[in-house]
């Protein structure tokens, strides 16, 4: 995250586990924002597609259960609609309604001074509610990087805006773990690069530039990579570190109140948690859009997911612009000179 914070502020990330940008949404956009999700169906939960071929899922729930879930796909679902409907009333992803103006107004507020990097993707955005009947994701985990759905690294950046206020009195506050509490972040842009050495020898897959498109891969050479001795043992890292750091660290996460509107980055690779809600009269509310960094990698970005648009947002941070495409970003056309080096560690 060094090459891609403002040194300053990276500082901060080290050592506290997210940047308090002090930034808030104005009143009437989180007002405007609450009665759109409000008037959602409620129940909605757009989490089990992301199971569906899911290379992630042998892995998730212990061996046995993910060997059970790829023999029984329907149990699968239902056992995961399950998970989720418990977690949320409300599960929105990829609404993309309100990207262009929250950043309009982050924008306006000086929003390019925490980044050292030039050129950011905005991929898409999430909606979460839970009221304190539901229990939310309150174990500890990270978003572990997948291919199937999203181009991630080891160093994504989440904008988080609460909706409502979270607080000890109200609980639903995000439980982070900084990066200087633990070495056991997970190597995401390890997954980019095996990515990259299974695919780019291989032309069908390539585009006019040389890029890989994830569409253009064939499934038998998709399920060869996931069942490749490299790509297993980095989910075994992350099964590691994730019951290293639920052992040992559980003391040394970091919570925080924050107030309706503000807004907070951090990185979802690392460990977190979310506290259990225990307000009354309203349910918790939390709204994300998820931050790429630009590697230089010669990996393409999926245009759709699941029939929605999503990775079309650029910002450049030296010119404080706001970029909107028809398609996905494309990598290829941004110079080699603004984009990061892909370092493996």
């Amino acid at each position: 995250m060094n090459n891609i914070l403002n040194e300053r502020y990276f500082d901060e990330y080290f050592f506290e586990g997210y940047i308090n940008t002090g930034i808030s949404l104005s009143t009437s956009l989180v007002e405007e924002m609450q009665q759109h999700y409000k008037n959602l169906e409620e129940g909605r939960n757009d989490y089990p597609q992301y199971f569906k071929e899911n290379e992630h899922q042998a892995y998730l729930e212990g061996k046995v259960t993910g060997t059970i879930f790829n023999m029984m796909p329907r149990f699968a679902e239902k056992m995961v609609t399950k998970l989720y409907d418990d977690a949320y009333n409300k599960a929105a992803h990829l609404e993309l309604i309100y990207i262009e103006k929250v950043f309009e107004e982050l924008l306006q507020q000086d929003f390019k001074r925490f980044f050292e990097t030039r050129y950011i993707v905005a991929s898409y955005d999430i909606y979460l509610g839970n009221s304190r009947e539901r229990r939310s994701f309150t174990d500890i985990h990270s978003d572990v990087p997948n291919f199937h759905h999203f181009y991630e690294t080891e160093n994504d950046i989440t904008v988080y805006i609460p909706l409502v206020d979270v607080n000890e009195e109200n609980g639903g506050r995000l439980s982070i773990l900084p990066e200087c509490k633990s070495n056991l972040k997970v190597p995401g842009n390890l997954l980019l690069k095996l990515y990259e050495d299974a695919f780019l020898d291989k032309p069908d897959c390539l585009d006019e530039n040389g890029y890989i498109v994830p569409e253009k891969i064939k499934d038998k050479d998709l399920q060869a990579f996931i069942k490749s001795a490299s790509y297993k043992e980095l989910l075994q890292i992350y099964k590691t570190s994730t019951a290293l750091v639920r052992k040992y660290h559980r003391d040394s996460f970091i919570k925080s109140d924050w107030n309706a509107g503000k807004v907070v980055l951090f990185n979802n690779k690392t460990f977190h948690a979310a506290e259990t809600w225990t307000g009354d009269d309203y349910n918790r509310e939390i709204y994300m859009i998820r931050l790429l960094p630009v590697y230089d990698t010669k990996i393409q970005l999926k245009s759709t997911l699941h029939g929605k648009p999503f990775n079309r947002y650029l910002i450049d941070t030296h010119t404080n612009e706001f970029h909107k495409f028809d398609n996905s970003v494309d990598f290829s056309k941004i110079a080699d000179e603004h984009k990061l080096p892909l370092t493996v560690h």
